[in-house]
């Protein structure tokens, strides 16, 4: 006799064992690779600030939007509120993010039909791609854009299989609440979606196309929200950061050469990364290929085609707005969502070809399962080195392994043993100017000034004295441990509202503006304008946005100017070869100063000049 009960308990016991069998392993690897880096505590402050009552801000009293990724800043502020302690809130959320995705991933499977073996296969592959391991923690958003991608691909891909053309309301409403997700989480996201959503509404009927339009709109409601807010508050849509990473004066072709590098050296420390895009690539050409051997039968249908063109056309332009930019100095940072697109879409093109004769290749996955796991257990380049091997700080053509650079004191490994990121030489710097410095306040009479600045008038608020004023290029555990006691000058402008619009150079991700004289004086209000009055116009500016009240008419005005006239941009507002005299030890005190350590400083001036400046000098 045949017990229903008994039947349906064995059913699921064979079907999810092994997935049940990832998630420890995932919660273990977790544990072993989780860090945090510099970057991260950047928006820990802004967090920091917004619960102590100053807004979301990074120097208490500039309104700037020194973060990239709004949603994960505003799903750390109510974990932080109710938990107290940063790291352990950003461990938390991530957590629960990989957790989601995991579970996520493994269902959108089982929903449509899963090949034996394909699940494991793709999770190891995951699970060995230290670009996944490393960048599912961090502090970053890397977390949430992992989920968003792929909740965004799973509903596309069910949409985009209907083959009348018709796609109902829902469906657009969706998709445009995941791709406000998306682009709340952070911006370039949009060069995931650009090649879906265009071959989406092009697939569809034309009497479709005005309705899913409609409600895909709808659903973005919520980024055109928060770009409202942020014209609002900060004066601008776009992050800090989009300024202090694009006024760069590097020749494209030194960007490219740049990007190139990035590409390069974040696939070679990745190797399975490395072979999951070139395996996509296989099979795109492999049905030419294969035409030429008449007993070998690989021919795609249209769909199955589609699949493969719609995973690359996702992650090309990607490759390519990292080439043009230059890349990044995080190894691997930005590769990730493209990974998880790439094996998704793999796994549903073997699924539409061999779903209805899986037997030919299960087998095949569960040999690649054993020859995946001997990689995680025996390559040198495996997120399994982490749990018994300190990782070497690896730096290449300005691309660094961040995650070994912090692993010693900002890691959930070092946390749980007593060794807490407030260990970090950077942040004991702050530490110890924040509690000796005579000048600082205490938070207390930070909020009553801020308090008051908010409902004086312009000329008491310039009588009011300045805090204890530093310069620092290393902004992240500095910035949170300092406190919100010190104001930071930050000389690579991620933070700095002025400086961010200044001409940069440097290493990918690290561009460094030269000091303008009075600038750190004007802000402890020891004097009352900069040494260029061109530049001083332009520094009035842009407090005007970042400092002043946000609803007077010359603030609105500038606004607009910025945005739409690019008075905001210091190169279409000033003349060629325009300067302005820059204070030289600030930025010989800094890593980018170590190459002039002999050189005499009148040369120093003259080659800084040409190299930020160039052309005639048309100081006054």
């Amino acid at each position: 006799m045949i017990f229903p009960g008994v039947a349906f308990e064995k059913r699921i016991s064979g079907r999810y064992f092994l997935l049940f069998l990832f998630f420890p392993l995932y919660t273990i690897l977790f544990y072993e690779s989780a860090w945090l880096s510099d970057d991260s505590f950047i928006t820990f402050r802004v967090v920091d600030n917004f619960l102590n009552g100053f807004g979301l801000r990074w120097n208490p009293l500039e309104r700037v939007q020194v973060y990239t990724h709004p949603l994960w800043l505003f799903l750390l502020v109510p974990i932080q509120a109710l938990i107290g302690e940063i790291s352990i809130s950003a461990y938390l959320l991530s957590y629960v993010c990989g957790i989601l995705f995991l579970f996520t991933f493994v269902f959108s499977f089982y929903r449509n039909g899963v090949i034996p073996g394909m699940i494991p296969a793709s999770l190891l592959l995951l699970f060995c791609s230290r670009i996944f391991v490393d960048y599912n923690t961090s502090g970053l958003e890397n977390p949430l854009s992992f989920l968003l991608v792929l909740l965004f691909f799973d509903r596309f891909y069910s949409v985009y299989s209907v083959t009348d053309g018709r796609i109902s309301k829902k469906e657009g409403l969706w998709l445009g609440l995941l791709t406000a997700s998306l682009l709340l989480t952070r911006l370039d996201l949009v060069l995931l979606l650009i090649a879906p959503l265009s071959i989406l509404f092009f697939r569809m009927e034309r009497t479709m196309r005005m309705v899913f339009s409609f409600y895909f709109v709808l659903g973005l409601l919520p980024w055109f929200g928060f770009l409202f807010f942020s014209l609002i508050y900060y004066g601008s849509i776009f992050p800090n950061t989009f300024y202090a990473k694009t006024n760069v004066i590097s020749p494209i072709s030194e960007r490219i050469n740049a990007g190139w590098n990035y590409i390069r050296i974040s696939l070679q420390w990745d190797p399975i990364a490395c072979f999951v895009f070139l395996f996509h690539f296989f099979l795109i050409v492999s049905e030419r290929i294969f035409r030429k051997f008449k007993k070998v039968e690989w021919v795609f249908s249209k769909e199955e085609r589609a699949i493969l063109w719609l995973g690359m056309g996702a992650i090309v332009p990607v490759f390519l707005y990292l080439l043009l930019i230059g890349g990044d100095f995080m190894s691997g940072r930005f590769f990730g969502t493209c990974l998880i697109v790439s094996i998704y879409s793999q796994m549903i093109f073997l699924l539409k070809r061999f779903g209805n004769d899986s037997k030919r290749i299960r087998k095949g996955f569960y040999s690649f399962c054993v020859v995946v796991a001997c990689y995680f257990l025996a390559h040198p380049a495996s997120p399994f080195r982490y749990f018994f091997q300190r990782q070497e700080v690896r730096v290449e053509k300005g691309v660094v392994d961040e995650r070994a650079s912090y692993q010693d004191n900002v890691s959930l490994k070092s946390w749980l043993k007593g060794v807490f990121p407030e260990s970090h030489p950077w942040a004991v710097y702050a530490i110890k100017l924040r509690f000796e410095h005579p000048r600082n306040e205490t938070k207390e009479s930070l909020k009553e000034r801020f308090q008051k600045i908010q409902i004086e008038n312009e000329s008491d608020k310039r009588s009011i004295v300045a805090r204890n004023v530093e310069i620092t290029t290393n902004v992240g555990l500095a910035g949170y441990y300092g406190g919100p006691e010190i104001h930071w000058i930050d000389l690579l402008g991620i933070t700095d509202p002025f400086l961010a619009r200044l001409p940069g150079r440097g290493f990918p991700g690290h561009y460094i503006r030269l000091l303008p004289e009075g600038y750190k004086e004007y802000i402890q209000e020891t004097v009352s304008a900069l040494e260029s009055p061109e530049l001083d116009r332009f520094y009035y500016e842009i407090r005007m946005l970042s400092d002043e009240e946000i609803w007077t008419r010359e603030r609105w005005k500038i606004i607009f100017d910025f945005s739409l006239f690019g008075r905001g941009n210091f190169k279409k507002r000033f003349p060629e070869g325009f300067r302005y005299p820059f204070v030289l030890e600030a930025y010989r005190r800094t890593l980018y100063g170590i190459p002039f350590a002999n050189w005499k400083v009148e040369d120093v001036e003259v080659e800084l000049n040409r190299k930020y400046f160039g052309g005639k000098n048309s100081t006054p």
